[in-house]
């Protein structure tokens, strides 16, 4: 009997150890998942954050280049002036470099003629020991004429962008293409360290070329904006991750090897976990792509493991009696974590989605899309209606858009939108004005707390005239028409009808001969002149 019961009693105690060993070990994978759903998350938000900052690198380089792309000469002073202006904006720009292209017949005459400005000024490259040496005979020359800040920059004026392999690959792909182009990371010495850096360069060209051959005779020189891959990565890592996870950003090249051009350690002195690393899917801008690998500390993970999975398997050791509740508790407690981990995996799956169909913008313009610009109406349309503020919209359309592109094509056509699109978004001074390619040639825009929009209207007008740019061969230049609406009383009001009124608006300005914009107010009575209920630009 007793043999019995101490056989009974071992083996309660021995299956108590094992349900309890299983218990323990599920939920500590429980755990673990959660933590890796959370490493994924805040390495992902801070990619997300990389990607922006890149993103308004680029649109930097097209601002400052659609500036210089309007000077027929350039010189030192206006340079300076549009590239102190945007570096003044945007802290992470290092410099900012104006090339020139120079053909080998030209190279002495511009030589001599940069001299009376710059002493002793020749066209020079690097030679094996890294010293600056005249630059060898070659079709053409990519010299630095102009730099800003000039100081601890000086030396590369004159240099030959041409001379170095990696950076002459990246000016021929963004020359022949018309694209921003990025070259591998290079290195830079400052007072601290060595740090990593990237040029981003694009063409600027005489007129519009539509062809690569075109851009081939009409180049001028090229842009160039220098950020420290520190300056870029450090914003992104303070907007978002602030805890014990090690980062690397990773460049691949041409024959997609890996290299990483920057790290981000938190506590060098601590342990990382290699089997919770995580990679990001690839950042891709400017022909370069970028990941992002994050990997926890065991700090990161220890402060996030509970002592459950412990305390339940020495309690169901001493207590197998409770075994039953035990086990319950357990598995509905890794049930709610799991139900929390995937509540939250599925909100962050929503936000991303959400994040994404905002930020869609239209592929030819680059600017919002119309799904974005309706769902912006409805929402601004909204805080009108609770805060009882005007709001106002506008329909600008392309006149004659497809006469235009069966005269010219539809690529001419494209670029003329494109030129539209630029020219508004100039006119527009407001953070909150909102622009978005409606459809084919047409544009809207949202101007909320606006009591009158008819005045944007006529100034959109008068941009599109100073463009000056030729519809046919009879001398005739583009136009738009404009149709508007501006709600006082958006009680009412939905975005659908706001819309309708705009396109009515549209419609009038057009039958009444186009090249002229044609304004509604809502209600009738709160227009700013009654006699006058329409307006022609002049």
């Amino acid at each position: 009997m007793q043999k019995r019961v101490l056989f009974v009693a071992m083996g309660t105690f021995f299956v108590g150890v094992f349900f309890s060993f299983l218990a323990a070990l599920s939920l500590h994978r429980t755990e673990k998942l959660a933590i890796r759903h959370e490493i994924q998350k805040d390495v992902e938000n801070t990619a997300l954050s990389l990607s922006r900052e890149l993103t308004v690198g680029i649109e930097i380089l097209y601002a400052l280049r659609n500036q210089l792309a309007s000077v027929k000469k350039m010189n030192e002073s206006t340079f300076m002036q549009f590239a102190e202006k945007s570096m003044g904006r945007h802290q992470n720009i290092r410099a900012m470099e104006w090339a020139e292209r120079v053909e080998s017949a030209q190279r002495k005459g511009y030589e001599n003629a940069v001299s009376a400005d710059v002493k002793d000024f020749k066209i020079n490259e690097k030679n094996e020991k890294e010293e600056r040496v005249a630059v060898e005979d070659r079709q053409r020359y990519f010299p630095v004429r102009y730099i800003t800040p000039y100081q601890s920059n000086e030396n590369l004026i004159g240099f030959d962008l041409a001379s170095n392999k990696e950076i002459f690959r990246a000016l021929k792909m963004s020359w022949y293409q018309a694209l921003p182009i990025a070259t591998p990371d290079h290195r830079q010495k400052t007072s601290s360290k060595n740090s990593p850096f990237y040029i981003m360069l694009l063409p600027v060209f005489e007129g519009e070329p539509k062809t690569s051959a075109q851009r081939k005779e009409v180049l001028r020189g090229f842009l160039l904006v220098r950020f420290a891959v520190e300056d870029i990565f450090e914003l992104a890592t303070n907007n978002t991750v602030k805890e014990s996870i090690n980062l690397e950003l990773l460049d691949k090249d041409f024959n997609q090897n890996q290299k990483v051009i920057y790290s981000h350690y938190v506590d060098l002195s601590t342990l990382y976990i290699d089997d919770l690393t995580y990679n990001t899917e690839p950042i891709f801008f400017s022909g370069r792509e970028w990941l992002l690998r994050g990997t926890p500390s065991a700090d990161y993970v220890k402060s996030r493991l509970s002592i459950a999975p412990k305390m339940i398997f020495f309690v169901g050791v001493f207590i197998f009696g409770l075994l039953a509740y035990i086990i319950y508790s357990l598995q509905h407690r890794a049930l709610n974590i799991q139900q929390r981990v995937d509540a939250k995996t599925s909100q962050l799956r929503q936000a991303n989605r959400k994040l994404e169909k905002m930020s869609k913008s239209d592929g030819l313009t680059g600017y919002n899309n119309r799904d974005y610009f309706e769902e912006s109406t409805d929402a601004e349309l909204k805080r009108a209606q609770r805060d009882k503020l005007p709001i106002s919209m506008l329909l600008i359309d392309f006149d004659n858009i497809k006469q235009y592109n069966e005269q010219n094509g539809r690529v001419a056509g494209d670029r003329i939108i494109r030129l539209i699109g630029h020219a508004i978004s100039d006119v527009l001074k407001r953070p909150g004005d909102l622009l978005a390619r409606y459809e084919g040639g047409t544009f809207s825009v949202l101007l909320p707390n606006t009591q009158d929009g008819a005045p944007i209207a006529s100034l959109c007008i008068d941009a599109i005239e100073h463009l000056k740019i030729p519809f046919d061969a009879k001398g005739k230049c583009i136009t738009v028409s404009i149709g508007g609406v501006t709600v006082i009383d958006s009680h009412e009001m939905s975005g659908s009808k706001l819309l309708t009124y705009a396109e009515i608006a549209l419609g009038k300005a057009i039958a009444m001969g186009r090249n002229q914009f044609f304004w509604i107010y809502y209600p009738e009575a709160n227009q700013p002149q009654k006699e006058a209920e329409e307006k022609v630009s002049g």
